[in-house]
């Protein structure tokens, strides 16, 4: 009688048991579920290109005319934003959160569709190049860079059959990432799960860097890409980023002042207006919002 009733105790419990130890899997699958559902009802539509044949970029030179831009249609985000970035300069943005630095790089990358004036490359609109032309000749590197499943030698490749092993080599030793690379267990065959988990912060930042480098680039897109660093490979970052900007024109955005005090032109952005602008020593000398910028940070070091 006890034997009996134990096992139909047993019995009643493990269903519920069984639904207690799913029920995690089943939360994931809830909110997979809405976030799926979500994107096929997104009506966003990406903006349109009418490529003229043949059309590609050359020298990389970049202009924007005032330019606005606002994500909901409603909400201005640029307003009348107007720069040069001449071929093979580093023009650098900087200013508070939310004034407006992205949302450049989105409307360059052709990421969302502006509202009003012009963006143009090498003096041709922006919407006269194929997106595969822009996203050949546009290398971004992301403040955190997305490793996907697979190996260190795809994750450079990016699944192109086309770059050969020469290639992936040559453009790791390019960004000094060779080193950092041969240490691994397998070297370019050692194996990434998503998101690069187990590679510290500079090593997925340095192999971004060969992945960005291996298409040999005319423009070079940085938004923060120094902002999450480790201090062991601060210094190779930096030395590689110098490598990856030299000869390319580049547009950075930076928090870290003291990554683009050598920028050609450095803009000062609030609100969505370039406020300031200049090199970082004509800027120094008016003494307006940049220099505060440069005096806050300097002082928080201090502390």
């Amino acid at each position: 009688m006890v034997y009996a009733f134990v096992t139909y105790l047993d019995n009643l419990y493990n269903p519920m048991t069984s639904m207690m130890d799913n029920l995690s899997d089943f939360q994931d699958g809830i909110v997979s579920g809405s976030r799926v559902m979500a994107l096929m009802a997104d009506e966003t539509a990406a903006p349109q290109q009418s490529p003229v044949a043949g059309r590609t970029v050359t020298a990389g030179k970049i202009e924007f005319q005032h330019v606005s831009f606002s994500y909901d249609g409603e909400t201005p985000i640029l307003k009348d934003v107007s720069f040069v970035a001449k071929p093979g300069q580093t023009v650098a943005l900087v200013g508070e959160t939310g004034s407006g630095k992205t949302s450049i790089i989105n409307v360059l990358m052709r990421f969302y569709e502006f509202q009003s004036g012009r963006v143009l490359i090498d003096d041709q609109d922006i919407r006269t190049y194929s997106m595969a032309e822009l996203r050949r000749k546009f290398g971004l590197v992301l403040q955190e860079p997305f490793l996907f499943y697979g190996t260190v030698a795809s994750n450079i490749r990016m699944f192109d059959q086309k770059i050969s092993d020469r290639q992936v080599r040559a453009a790791a030793k390019f960004v000094s990432a060779d080193k950092m690379i041969e240490a691994l267990p397998r070297g370019y065959d050692s194996r990434v799960v998503e998101r690069g988990s187990g590679y510290s912060s500079g090593q997925r930042q340095l192999i971004s860097f060969a992945r960005t480098v291996v298409t040999d680039p005319k423009v070079l897109i940085l938004d923060e890409a120094t902002a999450n660093i480790d201090t062991e490979t601060e210094q190779t970052i930096q030395t590689s980023l110098a490598k990856l900007q030299a000869g390319r024109t580049t547009i950075a955005v930076a928090h870290r002042l003291s990554t683009i005090q050598n920028a050609d032109l450095i803009l000062v952005l609030s609100r969505g207006q370039i406020i300031e602008r200049g090199t970082n020593d004509e800027l120094m000398a008016q003494r307006g919002t940049y220099y505060d910028m440069i005096q806050l940070q300097n002082s928080a070091h201090l502390d």
